[in-house]
């Protein structure tokens, strides 16, 4: 757990606030609504991994997102490249 949610912090911090941050701030214009979007995509963020933490715990194998697309959807979807 500790590790996981090491590795995604380290990459919401390199690519997030290094990056992104300041063409979003000029794209706002203020500082108020600068924060107001930081709230929203935070938000965001919070509900993808809630997301991914369910099927984490409903799918017992191994894969992570493949694993997942693959008990989604029709097997001819995800093995029509072999």
């Amino acid at each position: 757990m500790f590790d996981g949610t090491s590795v995604v912090a380290g990459a919401m911090i390199g690519s997030g606030i290094f990056i992104v941050s300041a063409d979003i701030a000029r794209t706002a214009g203020s500082p108020g609504l600068l924060m107001i979007v930081w709230l929203i995509t935070g938000l965001i963020t919070i509900i993808g991994a809630l997301c991914y933490g369910e099927l984490a715990a409903l799918t017992p194998s191994v894969g992570g997102q493949y694993v997942y697309l693959r008990e989604s959807y029709h097997p001819f979807t995800i093995t029509w490249h072999t």
